[in-house]
């Protein structure tokens, strides 16, 4: 069974992440627009973790600057 979960990140941008039982037992992942990982992990909470860090990741190497903005504007709002 597939479960899809939606995750906050930087920047107002929302990781979505999909974890599936593989028929070994282990888990694996995948997000949205990355390329996929065939790394397999003993818990779903594993498989997520990797694969929100992988996103967490690419936002701040692909929109460092738009995100620090983002932040920096959602600091002077509060």
């Amino acid at each position: 069974m597939v479960q899809r979960k939606r995750f906050d990140a930087p920047g107002d941008y929302t990781i979505a992440v999909a974890a599936e039982r593989m028929k070994d037992g282990k888990w694996s992942a995948v997000t949205t627009d990355l390329p996929i990982s065939d790394t397999r992990f003993a818990t779903e909470e594993e498989a997520e973790n990797f694969e929100l860090s992988r996103a967490r990741e690419w936002i701040e190497k692909n929109a460092p600057r738009f995100v620090a903005l983002l932040v920096f504007l959602a600091s002077m709002t509060r």
